[in-house]
C-alpha cells in the first residue's frame, strides 16, 4: 500500500499562509511528520487560488527545495495545469524520484503535454477517471475513460505500469451509492489494467458528514479489499494506520497474518499507534 501524504497543500489555510509568508518551519514539520508516519510520496501543491501562474511556479519550486533539503521521500508534483508542472519538473531536475498529479480523460492539450512530460522523465502519472462530461456515475464509463487515457499515454511512451488510475470517490453524503460505484470501479480497473496502480483522495468520501475519520477508515479498509494499491491521505491519522493493516489482512496480502500480529503486539489497536507502525 503506497501512501501519498496530502498535507502540503495550499488549499489548507495553514499551508497557504506558510507559503505566502515563507515560513519554512511549518512545511518542514508537515513533511517530516508524514514521512515518519509512513508516507512514500509527499504531495506538493502550491495552488493558493490566486490565479497567478508565475507566483505558483515560484511557490512550488520553494516547496520542492524544502522537500529535497529536509525530507527523504519521493515527491508528487501537484498542479492544475502543465505550465506550472513543467517548470516544477525542470526545477526538480530528477534530483529525487517523483510523480505527476494529474491528468483527466478529457485529454486537453494540457493533458497531452503532461503525458509527454511523464514519458520524457519516465515517472508515474496519476490519471483521473473523468472527462469533458465530468465524473461518470457508472463504473463502466469510468473504466472506459481510463482505457482512453491508457491508449493515449501508451501512444506517447507511457506504459500502463507507470499509470496510477484514480477511480474517484464522491461524497456519500450527497449520493449513498457512490462508495459502491468506486469499489466496483477499483475492482474493474484491477482486472482490466493489472499493471497499473490505483489511488484516490480518501477524504472525499466523508465530505459533509460527522465522524469523518471513522468513515474514511472503513472506506479505506474496504477499498483495499477491492484492489486499491495507494491512497492520498494523512498518514499520521491513527485510523489510517489501522485501516491499512486490517485491509491488507482481509485482502489476503498479509502472509501468515504477520503484519497484523506485529502491529497488535506494538499496540496499534489499543490506542494511538506507536511511531513507525505504518512502516512495519
Amino acid at each position: 500500500m503506497t501512501i501519498i501524504g496530502e498535507r502540503v497543500n495550499a488549499t489548507r489555510k495553514r499551508i497557504r499562509e506558510a507559503i505566502q509568508s515563507r515560513d519554512a518551519g511549518v512545511i518542514i514539520d508537515e513533511i517530516r511528520s508524514q514521512e515518519q508516519a509512513g508516507a512514500e510520496y509527499i504531495d506538493l501543491n502550491a495552488g493558493t487560488g490566486s490565479g497567478d501562474k508565475q507566483q505558483e511556479k515560484t511557490d512550488l519550486a520553494w516547496l520542492i527545495d524544502i522537500a529535497l533539503e529536509h525530507g527523504e521521500k519521493k515527491v508528487a508534483l501537484d498542479a492544475a495545469g502543465p505550465e506550472v508542472l513543467e517548470h516544477a519538473a525542470n526545477h526538480l531536475a530528477n534530483r529525487r524520484s517523483w510523480m505527476l498529479n494529474s491528468i483527466t480523460g478529457e485529454l486537453t492539450d494540457g493533458d497531452l503535454v503532461m503525458i509527454g512530460l511523464a514519458a520524457e522523465h519516465e515517472v508515474p502519472l496519476i490519471a483521473l477517471a473523468m472527462d469533458e462530461d465530468g465524473i461518470p456515475a457508472e463504473t463502466g464509463k469510468r473504466i472506459a475513460v481510463c482505457e482512453k487515457i491508457r491508449d493515449a499515454a501508451g501512444a506517447q511512451g507511457v506504459p500502463e505500469e507507470r499509470l496510477w488510475f484514480d477511480p474517484l470517490v464522491l461524497p456519500v453524503s450527497t449520493d449513498v451509492s457512490q462508495a459502491m460505484v468506486t469499489f466496483r470501479t477499483i475492482e474493474g480497473l484491477r482486472a482490466r489494467f493489472p499493471g497499473a496502480g490505483i489511488t484516490l483522495g480518501l477524504s472525499n468520501v466523508s465530505h459533509g458528514l460527522t465522524k469523518r475519520a471513522v468513515v474514511n477508515a472503513a472506506f479505506l479498509t474496504t477499498a483495499i479489499c477491492y484492489g486499491l494499491t495507494s491512497a492520498i491521505c494523512d498518514p499520521g491519522r491513527e485510523e489510517i494506520s489501522r485501516a491499512i493493516v486490517l485491509g491488507e489482512l482481509l485482502a489476503g496480502k498479509d502472509r501468515f497474518c504477520r503484519r497484523f500480529t506485529r502491529a497488535a503486539r506494538k499496540g496499534l489497536f489499543d490506542g494511538a499507534p506507536p511511531e513507525g507502525a505504518l512502516r512495519q
